[in-house]
């Protein structure tokens, strides 16, 4: 008879066998003995948390941050954060942020997660470089590489009527187009270019003082890629020409003369005489004006104004916009509408129907606004005019545009 002695997880016993009895499952039958005497653990040395319910631990006053305690409801561990309890046994959620996102709250029904992306910004300076910023990291310059675009200059408002610059005149102009940046030059020929501010690529405000002579001019914007030009983006209008009637440009009734500049009524009383001309006339979308001097004598009643159609008829209510001059009272009148009465006025006195570019006619006595119509301009006009008394007179009438 051989005697084994077997050493297995601290525990030694011998195995006595026959020759005949085979090594090899004699050691089989040790191996699995000493695995069925580890895998016996006694259920007493296990280390156990403290247990409640999640009420409970919600309730448990004065925590220790990083305190663990198993929860009898619904068998999660929890962790105190030094704030809130939260499970952390796997049902917990891990979120990763880029550099461009921001990540508040703890992940509870109380503090849930708050996610927020930072929008990216990309702003023109000045000198044509370029700040991306995203708010996270650090802002970066960029610069245009290489020559870049030469600028183009595609419109300003520097042109067409009411846009159109007086001689002398200063304000500013909105010059658009592209590839602009902050080294952008402004040159108008025969003009002073005060300042400029580049709002963006796509446009340039200028404060301009223009010249003396009248004419259309270049618009130029160079910066350090090269020049771009709007052709006859800037326009000084022509001053306006002021015509005198002749005697053969006044179409008279027949109790009217025209002498020497001089209109008057020979005859009669009634509003059925009139003095007229096609001659000249205010085309619609200019500006201009009908001048003419007050004569005297108390008791006189006369209109003298602008209208579409003077050949019409005689009658003041046909007259668009009129200047009535009744004793020594002055009245509006607009197509037989008494607009107001606006004070006297003595002989000598100068008046002006005025029209702007933009169809606003005006009345002045001797330079002074004193009334601004509501009706726009929509036809070309001309002189009109309609008198009522005998001997009343009107001197120096002409018209200009």
């Amino acid at each position: 008879m051989i005697y084994y002695s077997i050493l297995c997880n601290s525990f030694s016993f011998e195995i006595h066998y026959k020759p005949h009895f085979m090594k090899k499952n004699i050691l089989l039958l040790c191996f699995i003995f000493c695995i069925n005497l580890y895998s016996q653990i006694d259920s007493n040395s296990l280390f156990a948390l403290p247990k409640a319910t999640t009420l409970e631990i919600k309730g448990i006053s004065s925590p220790l941050e990083g305190s663990l305690v198993y929860s009898s409801t619904d068998r999660h561990i929890y962790k105190y954060t030094g704030s809130v309890w939260v499970p952390f046994d796997g049902s917990e959620t891990n979120i990763i942020a880029g550099d461009n996102i921001n990540i508040t709250g703890t992940g509870t029904t109380s503090d849930p997660y708050i996610i927020n992306a930072v929008p990216a910004t990309l702003v023109l300076n000045p000198d044509g470089t370029y700040t991306f910023s995203n708010g996270v990291d650090p802002d970066v310059i960029i610069t245009r590489g290489g020559a870049g675009h030469a600028p183009i200059v595609s419109q300003s408002n520097a042109t067409g009527n009411c846009n159109d610059f007086q001689t002398n005149e200063t304000r500013d102009i909105i010059i658009t187009g592209d590839f602009f940046d902050g080294s952008s030059v402004v040159t108008i020929s025969g003009q002073v270019v005060n300042s400029i501010i580049v709002n963006s690529v796509n446009q340039i405000i200028a404060n301009v003082t223009a010249g003396t002579v009248s004419g259309s001019y270049d618009i130029q914007v160079t910066t350090g890629a090269g020049t771009g030009t709007l052709a006859n983006g800037f326009v000084i209008k022509t001053g306006l020409i002021s015509h005198n009637y002749a005697t053969g440009d006044i179409t008279l009734s027949s109790r009217m003369s025209y002498i020497a500049g001089n209109l008057d009524r020979t005859s009669g009383n009634s509003w059925n005489e009139q003095g007229y001309s096609l001659i000249y006339g205010i085309p619609l979308g200019n500006e201009g004006h009908l001048n003419f001097t007050a004569g005297g004598g108390i008791n006189r009643y006369r209109m003298i104004g602008l209208n579409s159609d003077p050949a019409s008829n005689s009658h003041y209510n046909s007259l668009d916009y009129a200047i009535y001059l009744t004793g020594y009272r002055l009245n509006i009148y607009e197509n037989g509408i008494h607009r107001g009465d606006y004070g006297t006025y003595t002989f000598g006195d100068q008046f002006e129907i005025n029209v702007n570019c933009n169809g606003i006619v005006t009345y002045k006595k001797n330079g002074t606004v004193f009334y601004t119509s509501s009706v726009a301009v929509s036809s070309i006009l001309y002189l009109d005019s309609s008198f009522y008394s005998f001997n009343a007179e009107v001197y120096n009438i002409s018209i200009s545009y």
